[in-house]
């Protein structure tokens, strides 16, 4: 069974740079499938679009599904 990272702040770097790797992987995919079939352009690579834009996205994307679990107030556990 996998450990469990127990330090928050880990945990959200290492969500935070996961997402990111995978956003600068699917990101420019998707938009050279979106230039070569759908829109039939030229397809240019640009450190702005597919590294800036994926990281703002990874920072987003890690705000919105970790962050608020992350640092909510734990509940005491109950006593048996």
């Amino acid at each position: 069974m996998a450990k469990k990272i127990q330090n928050k702040y880990l945990q959200i770097f290492l969500f935070w740079l996961a997402a990111a790797i995978f956003a600068m992987i699917i990101w420019p995919l998707m938009d050279l499938f979106w230039a070569a079939v759908i829109t039939h352009t030229e397809f240019v690579y640009t450190v702005k679009d597919y590294i800036l834009e994926p990281l703002a996205f990874a920072v987003l994307l890690t705000l919105v599904f970790f962050c608020f679990r992350a640092f909510a107030k734990e509940k005491p556990a109950k006593k048996k």
